[in-house]
């Protein structure tokens, strides 16, 4: 959904999303059901934007170490700031950034995107490691069996791990 700055009035334009049909499988996360996604688009000046609202919503993941799935619930607020700029003051501004300034999207035309605005926040509320639980014991290196649903030997027949062929070339050398 495109939100020209020219539809936003200055009391606020509310919007709510209960379905979200181009997010619902990504490349590293699939959009499961319910999810919703409450926001208010205000107008500040001619040029722009504040967006503040609420993203909740459960992702099915892909464990890193097990490559099994998992869900994860996200709850998060939203406050972004839009604008638009042109391009004098914007080399301007690049100087004085500050930390009020990291949730502002500087935009290239007057349109907020909400359906992008929402993926990105999905994309940020994902965790830096993807991991089932911290206790997963992943895969086996040598025979590809999940370690968490069953036992192997292949640990007990290979003691020193990758670094063994390194090992056993250091004693030849000696």
């Amino acid at each position: 959904m495109r939100i020209a700055f020219s539809e936003i009035s200055l009391s606020g334009n509310s919007y709510e999303v209960h379905r979200f049909d181009s997010l619902v499988s990504q490349q590293d996360f699939s959009v499961k059901e319910p999810f919703s996604a409450h926001c208010t688009l205000k107008r500040k000046g001619d040029n722009k934007v504040e967006m503040q609202g609420r993203l909740q919503t459960r992702l099915s993941l892909t464990c890193d170490r097990c490559l099994g799935s998992y869900d994860v619930d996200v709850d998060t607020e939203l406050l972004i700031l839009f604008e638009m700029e042109s391009t004098e003051s914007w080399q301007v501004k690049e100087l004085e950034r500050t930390l009020s300034d990291l949730d502002s999207i500087i935009l290239d035309e007057p349109v907020v995107d909400l359906d992008d605005v929402l993926r990105q926040q999905l994309y940020l509320s994902l965790p830096l490691k993807m991991l089932c639980s911290q206790q997963c014991k992943g895969l086996c290196a040598q025979c590809g069996i999940n370690r968490n649903l069953a036992e192997c030997n292949c640990a007990n027949e290979h003691p020193l791990g990758s670094f063994a062929a390194l090992a056993q070339l250091k004693k030849k050398v000696s």
